[in-house]
């Protein structure tokens, strides 16, 4: 079974009907011994450009894992579907699982646009984790940014003083000496 990434661009009138839609397409996967790894109801975006009339769309993304008989059912399906606008399907190397940039972006509410594509059982909960995961990966990463920063302050703070403190002390055997060459120095005038 291979790794698939599934774009679709739904007709903004029917994204009431998008959780049947979604629910028809992951029986489908299921039945046939696939895996659905993640799926994400972005909502509706502006387009680029018109498609068919219409300046947004909704937009849904998938991660599936299926064989090819099942995805060209599938991708059959969209074709026979009026509400979707536009599909895209991408072959993957791995499954992957974490949310997207485009769904960390234009979500305001992750856990309300989960709940509008509810998979039973596991993938719920692999769904919860995933962005649970995504926001401690984003506290982690502002704690070690404050840290850098105060580490960068005192690194500042300590290499000018022990610039300074070196310049302005001189050693012992320095001082003996620079007296010896002032001796030696005198002695011969």
């Amino acid at each position: 079974m291979r790794h698939y990434e599934v774009v679709l661009l739904v007709h903004p009138d029917q994204s009431d009907q998008l959780s049947d839609m979604l629910k028809r397409y992951q029986d489908s996967v299921t039945k046939n011994g696939g895996k659905i790894h993640r799926i994400e109801d972005i909502g509706r975006l502006q387009l680029a450009y018109t498609i068919k009339d219409m300046h947004k769309a909704h937009y849904v993304l998938m991660n599936i894992e299926c064989d090819n008989q099942t995805l060209s059912e599938i991708e059959s399906s969209f074709g026979f579907n009026d509400s979707i606008m536009r599909h895209l399907v991408v072959k993957m190397d791995n499954a992957v699982t974490e949310p997207s940039k485009l769904f960390l972006v234009h979500s305001k509410d992750k856990d309300s646009k989960k709940a509008d594509t509810k998979v039973s059982g596991k993938d719920s909960k692999v769904r919860k984790n995933t962005v649970k995961l995504a926001k401690d990966k984003a506290k982690a990463k502002a704690k070690a940014k404050a840290k850098d920063q105060e580490e960068s302050i005192d690194l500042d703070v300590k290499s000018t003083t022990d610039l300074n403190d070196p310049d302005m002390q001189i050693s012992a055997t320095q001082q003996e000496e620079n007296d010896d060459e002032k001796v030696q120095k005198s002695e011969k005038v």
